[in-house]
């Protein structure tokens, strides 16, 4: 899904002083199985962590979190 909205987002522009410039977006994101009780700051901490490393890797791409 995550993947699907920056495909989407990056197939659009921004109209400026008659000049079409790029949108990107960069994502992370991190997964809780439904039966965990994951606290609700460590996953915003891990998405963070991923939205970080998609940053530093180029920009424009969606991450994962992976603890290894």
């Amino acid at each position: 899904i995550a993947e699907s909205i920056r495909n989407k987002v990056m197939a659009c522009t921004f109209r400026y002083n008659g000049s079409d410039i790029p949108i990107t977006i960069s994502g992370g994101i991190t997964v809780a199985q439904l039966n965990e009780k994951a606290e609700i700051e460590s996953l915003i901490n891990e998405a963070d962590s991923a939205l970080y490393q998609a940053k530093s890797l180029g920009r424009n791409r969606v991450v994962s979190y992976s603890s290894h």
